[in-house]
């Protein structure tokens, strides 16, 4: 019920009871005077035409309300949408470390090269130093840059024992090695050997160090 229909209800209570009072005063006031009954029901056909009336009014009903809309669902994420991950650093190899797929072997000597190195290792064996490092000096002028003519050279040198030309000859070879590790570690234990022949054990503690 809205306040307007509530107040008219009040107004035709509050009437109603002032009504029956004066129709009581009335009623008192016909027996007293001799009116009879006629004027006691004249006020009590009047009193329940104001009641009935004021029950039977029509008070406008509320409009319904507006259903509430459902929230909406949370978004999900597409999975091209989704957000990427951290990178995670990838840790570096130690250089000391080196793994098989690394390694890169010195080329073979040509075919001229080859003979001559060939022939220099007969004549270390058979103790022919001097021999030897001829036949690698013409090897070196066929190969200037060959890491393992310079090896044999150095190892010619230390059957000298001319160990700061083999010191000298293993560096040389070490920079022309590349990724030849096996050979580069056969140069810092014949320098380790070098050093030790020198009176230098710190060097031919690095240099033992360095061959792994």
């Amino acid at each position: 019920m809205n306040q307007g229909g509530h107040d008219r209800l009040v107004s035709y209570r509050l009437f109603s009871g002032f009504f029956c009072k004066k129709i009581t005063c009335a009623r008192h006031l016909s027996r007293s005077s001799g009116l009879g009954k006629s004027v006691w029901n004249v006020g009590l056909l009047v009193v329940l035409t104001l009641f009935l009336h004021g029950c039977t009014v029509k008070y406008p009903v509320g409009q319904p309300t507006r259903p509430v809309p459902a929230p909406l669902p949370a978004p999900v994420l597409r999975p091209d949408s989704a957000p990427l991950p951290a990178p995670v650093p990838v840790p570096l190899p130690d250089p000391a470390v080196r793994s098989s797929r690394d390694f890169v072997p010195v080329p073979e000597e040509g075919k001229a090269a080859g003979t001559l190195l060939a022939s220099a290792r007969q004549s270390v064996r058979s103790g022919q130093f001097s021999q030897a490092e001829m036949t690698l000096e013409r090897a070196l002028r066929l190969e200037p840059r060959n890491a393992r003519l310079w090896h044999e050279m150095a190892q010619v040198k230390y059957g000298q024992q001319e160990y700061g030309q083999v010191v000298q000859f293993c560096i040389k070879s070490n920079s022309l090695a590349g990724k030849d590790y096996g050979l580069i570690q056969q140069n810092w234990r014949l320098m380790e050997r070098a050093y030790l022949d020198l009176g230098q054990p710190e060097k031919a503690r690095q240099a033992r160090i360095k061959s792994g």
